[in-house]
């Protein structure tokens, strides 16, 4: 959803409505985050525009808040208008301020089983780091560890990773000198 302002709780109305001059540096009036929400059906948003401004950014514009919807059950079989008013409708709930903004553009992208929702039992889903295919290791927010889809996440799983692959060391040196040997 693109907005003729920035999207904000920061309580400055006149820098939520400033969309003049070039905010390409990701300085916008805006929140700089990923962020959670268990206010609303989604789970994750960020204002891309802030976030990622070399992409998103667009000079005389405002926020451009993208929305990761779950369940997406409850959405897929809605059109793509009725999807977008809902997660304005939540956005507005979320921040107040906003509604002093208009929405200037919309855009819905449907993937299903693409995410998930954390509930309870959900865990089990989420994939180790070890495969059961020969050197092939997983590292990511997605696999099991004990932060939901996050940088911390990200981090923790990439440790564990590497542990899984420190644990590997002599079976893959020993692949590496069979390889050598064989080309030799």
């Amino acid at each position: 959803m693109r907005f003729n302002g920035w999207v904000t709780e920061l309580n400055d109305k006149e820098a939520m409505k400033d969309i003049s001059g070039d905010k390409s540096d990701g300085k916008g009036a805006g929140i700089d985050n990923l962020l959670y929400s268990a206010d609303a059906d989604y789970s994750c948003f960020a204002d891309l525009a802030i976030t990622s401004p070399a992409e998103y950014y667009k000079e005389g514009e405002g926020s451009l808040l993208q929305c990761v919807l779950t369940p997406a059950d409850k959405y897929m079989s809605m059109s793509p208008d009725d999807v977008a008013e809902a997660t304005l409708k939540q956005t507005l709930e979320l921040f107040p301020s906003a509604r002093e903004l208009e929405c200037t553009w919309t855009n819905v992208v449907k993937l299903g089983q693409s995410l998930y929702r954390e509930a309870p039992g959900m865990d089990k889903y989420r994939p180790s780091q070890k495969t059961p295919i020969p050197n092939f290791f997983l590292a990511g927010s997605y696999t099991y560890q004990d932060y939901i889809d996050s940088m911390e996440g990200a981090t923790k799983s990439g440790l564990a990773c590497a542990d899984v692959v420190l644990q590997q060391t002599a079976r893959l040196s020993a692949m590496t000198k069979e390889d050598a040997a064989v080309t030799a």
